[in-house]
């Protein structure tokens, strides 16, 4: 590693081009960051710790603009944010080792070399994983210093390295010992490219049509003349070779009188009754179900409560086994062809017809589902559920936005045993070992030995269980297994329960819910107070995905436009919980505001150095004490802007956080003070001009650092070395967060019009099509008193001559009360269409008033000067709407 920096690097302290050019320091600040250790909590602060774990990405490639959006996009934010406000603040660091969709990853890159798993073997097919994993990890690491994650390197975690395999260990022989793991032969949801099982999670359901056929069963038993046939409904012909019953809904008067009564099974002629379930849909088909315990959920259950035979003729690889009896042999698409024909030519095909439906398919690779019944490894889920249903119920556990409560409450309380066998080489190993001569099966304490023999019989004929566990089983431990568990750390006493987890709501049951149970099944604590689940970043209408193939990494973005403009642009303007698509226009205009920021400081800046005396015992941090009040309104203003982003972060509401930060930077920091600032810097002024600008543009930086790290603070430290601040903290990353002072809302009410005015004239001159260097002739009416003194600023603002009365030339607009006229040549017909659009706007806002105030309770309950505020807006506007209704009458005159 190179030589450790003592201070900013140097291209971020001479970084003076016209542009901001993100090449140029990112990779050096953020090095300096790192070095200099800003990223670990500070053990000796006493404030409650805020801590938030990286939802781990999988090492199966790059990182993807979903991983951009959660960890630069949002987590990166209330790291940075919670640091600012003095919390030690730890945002672990870790990497999935990703158990199936690591292997297919890697079985797909063999297989462009014409190599199988099977060729290489088990052992070295690990060796293939484990370069993967060794090439891929320090990738991902290395964009995640890109996109400027904030995470403490000084304690990586990987799932499969020896202490979370121990981990991994001692979770399974606790949950075994105390019977929530149980091994059963149970329905489970088979891949057959994959050759592994699979959750109930990881099943995706996709609309396709197929044949429905309507089949016969012969009744076993002569019945009297005018006995209904049964005729039973199936997407699955070669499966009614499997079938063991025919059941009914209880409550189903068809079939009522024939529940005991025998059939016989097409094709094998077995003997089968029929039975009555309430799992039974009565509308589908002829209200008749085929069970076939061995090959469907429903009928396994079904089969379960009636003490069903289960009967298996689908084989691991979907081939007809000895089983199907005369089907034996094909797989199962050619069964199918083969029991429809044997159907039609015994006369017992009833009919065909087309059917839409959803069929279940596997989530990684999209292999249609093949349920089958296997011995496999179980967690009760009846056990572990309840308590972590209870922590969100009892709001112990807050979930964001709340409406996924009612979706995560719906699951859980719905939820099935689990079961976390998989078929697959590459994962943690299942700790139990069985015995060939008595069948013993050998479960060793956590910490012992690998048993050699069994602990029953005394033989040395044991062998280990070749399946490995569910990703999701180690990742479950992540809130608690990353800080030493299970030994009592110093880090486990002080960082759990943590604070945060920041994560896609795709993944609120197969990681969330999770780890929620698991807290509270070996810690006996939450693991996290608030759940803030994020959007997904799509391409078209689809997720990203890895093993999808539709990733667009961000590494191309950050290259060209920065980090700071992609995190902004993933950001800016999305509603909590909302999908949304990254575009060309949300790049240019992040990067645009980006450079406005820049451009905002190199213009202070420049003032600081011609104005060097305003800051000797003076630093930027300081708010100074003005008399103007252009000075005074901007430092009220961004007194407002703190208050405002620091309510919008505490309500995790980011995107309204940036839009409204925006704002205030770029329609009044900017487009207002800024210019207004330029008059007084010529004068005698000068002094109180460049000190406030230096502090509104400290508080800016520090407000917008959550966000756009690297430009705030190649900023913050070519302003602190010529303005100095109140305190020997050298980076924006450990500085504090401003904390609002005193306001003047009154001047900003005034100001307010003031802006209103301008920003009315500037659009009246655009779209006159008016040459922007010509000065033109503005009068102002109504209700002036706001805007009278400010006068001399609205016509150096937008280049005009202003006058006060009525009676001037030219289309008038209205804004708040006051009539704006502005004489030069307009369209008369596009002239009319405006006002009456402005009428008609008009109208709107001046009924949502009325109804607003008019509202039960409203003018009781709220705060006095919130009612006050809407008693002023209802004023303006009926003002408004007089003075539109009068020019239009005057027009139509």
């Amino acid at each position: 590693m190179a030589k450790t920096m003592s201070g900013p690097p140097q291209s971020a302290l001479d970084l003076a081009e016209k542009n901001f050019r993100p090449a140029a320091v990112e990779a050096d600040v953020y090095r300096w960051w790192e070095e200099s250790g800003f990223f670990t909590p500070d053990e000796k602060k006493t404030k409650k710790p805020f801590v938030m774990m990286l939802p781990l990405p999988n090492i199966t490639g790059d990182l993807h603009l979903g991983h951009a959006l959660g960890f630069g996009g949002y987590e990166d934010l209330m790291a940075r944010y919670h640091r600012m406000q003095g919390e030690p603040t730890l945002w672990m660091p870790g990497t999935d080792h990703a158990g199936i969709i690591a292997q297919v990853v890697v079985e797909n890159e063999l297989a462009k070399e014409g190599i199988t798993r099977q060729q290489l073997g088990r052992e070295k097919f690990l060796e293939e994983m484990w370069k993967w994993m060794d090439h891929y990890r320090p990738r991902i690491e290395k964009q995640l210093r890109m996109l400027g994650c904030s995470l403490d390197w000084s304690r990586p975690n990987f799932t499969m390295e020896p202490s979370k395999q121990r981990a991994v260990r001692t979770h399974f022989v606790r949950l075994f010992k105390k019977g929530h793991l149980y091994r059963a032969d149970r329905i489970v949801h088979w891949c057959l490219k994959d050759q592994t099982t699979y959750s109930d999670l990881e099943v995706k359901h996709i609309e396709r049509t197929d044949t429905l056929y309507y089949v016969r069963y012969p009744w076993a038993e002569r019945m009297p003349a005018g006995t209904p046939d049964v005729v039973v409904a199936t997407t699955r012909p070669e499966t009614i070779v499997a079938d063991v019953a025919v059941a009914v809904h209880p409550d189903d008067a068809r079939w009522n009188e024939f529940v005991g009564k025998e059939v016989l099974v097409p094709a094998v002629e077995r003997r089968v009754k029929i039975i009555a379930d309430e799992a039974v849909d009565p509308n589908f088909g002829t209200g008749a179900l085929k069970i076939t315990p061995g090959h469907d959920q429903t009928d396994f259950e079904i089969g379960q409560r009636h003490g069903l035979p289960v009967l298996s003729v689908i084989d691991k690889r979907g081939m007809m086994t000895p089983a199907a009896g005369p089907l034996a042999g094909p797989d199962r698409e050619a069964g199918r062809k083969m029991m429809v024909e044997k159907l039609r030519a015994a006369g017992l095909l009833v009919k065909e017809e087309p059917i839409t439906h959803a069929i279940a398919v596997h989530d990684r690779c999209g292999t249609v589902d093949e349920p089958l019944v296997m011995k496999q490894w179980w967690v009760r889920m009846d056990r572990l559920a309840p308590p972590a249903i209870k922590a969100v119920r009892e709001g112990r556990i807050t979930i964001l936005p709340k409406y996924q409560e009612k979706v995560y409450f719906n699951w859980m309380e719905n939820i099935r045993d689990w079961p976390v066998s998989r078929q697959i080489w590459w994962g943690h190993s299942i700790p139990v070992w069985y015995c060939r001569d008595c069948d013993n099966v050998i479960v060793p304490d956590e910490d012992a030995l690998d048993p050699t023999r069994c602990t029953r019989c005394r033989s040395d004929d044991i062998y280990q269980d070749p399946d490995v566990l569910d990703t999701w089983f180690s990742s479950g431990l992540w809130p608690f297994s990353t800080l030493g568990w299970p030994d009592h750390t110093p880090d486990l006493r002080r960082y759990y329960p943590g604070s945060v987890l920041e994560t896609g709501y795709d993944i609120l049951f197969f990681w969330v819910a999770r780890m929620i149970m698991l807290g509270l099944e070996h810690m006996g604590e939450i693991p996290f107070d608030t759940v803030y689940l994020h959007g997904l970043v799509r391409v078209g209408t689809v997720k990203m995905s890895k093993s999808l193939g539709n990733v667009v990494s961000p590494v191309d973005f950050i290259e060209e436009y920065g980090a700071d403009a992609l995190r902004y642009a993933l950001v800016h303007g999305i509603a909590m919980g909302a999908d949304s698509q990254l575009s060309q226009n949300k790049l240019d205009h992040a990067r645009n505001f980006a450079n406005k920021i820049w451009n905002i400081s190199r213009f202070v800046l420049k003032q600081i150095d011609e104005h060097p005396e305003a800051f000797k015992g003076h630093s930027a941090d300081q708010r100074p004490d003005t008399k103007g009040e252009a000075a005074r309104w901007i430092l009220s203003r961004t007194e407002g802007a703190v208050a405002e982003a620091t309510r919008l972060i505490d309500g995790y509401l980011f995107g309204e956080y940036l839009v409204a930060l925006e704002s205030f930077v770029w329609g009044e920091l900017a487009d207002m003070y800024v210019e207004l600032a330029k008059a007084s810097l010529r004068g005698a002024d000068a002094t109180e001009a460049v000190r406030t600008l230096a502090y509104a543009l400290d508080r800016v930086i520090r407000l917008l650092h959550p966000s756009m790290p690297f430009i705030t603070e190649t900023i913050a430290v070519q302003l602190w070395k010529r303005t100095g601040k109140s305190n020997d903290v050298q980076s924006l990353v450990v500085s504090p967060w401003p904390k609002a002072g005193p306001r003047d809302l009154a001047l900003e009410e005034r100001f307010g019009a003031f802006i209103d005015v301008v920003r009315a004239i500037r659009n009246m001159r655009q779209e006159g099509g008016t040459d922007p260097s010509a000065r033109v002739k503005v009068s102002l009416a109504g209700e002036t008193a706001a805007v009278r003194d400010l006068v001399k600023q609205i016509s150096e603002l937008t280049h005009s001559e202003v006058s006060l009365g009525a009676g001037g030339e030219g289309a008038a607009t209205v804004v708040r009360a006051i009539e704006i006229r502005l004489a030069f040549e307009r369209d008369e017909a596009q002239d009319g269409a405006r006002l009456q659009k402005d009428l008609e706007d008009a109208r709107a806002m001046l009924e949502r008033s009325r109804q607003l105030l008019a509202k039960p309770g409203f003018a009781d309950k709220a705060p006095k000067d919130v009612v006050d505020k809407e008693k002023r807006k209802l004023k303006e506007r009926e003002d408004r709407l007089k003075l539109l209704e009068a020019e239009l009458t005057k027009r139509r005159g």
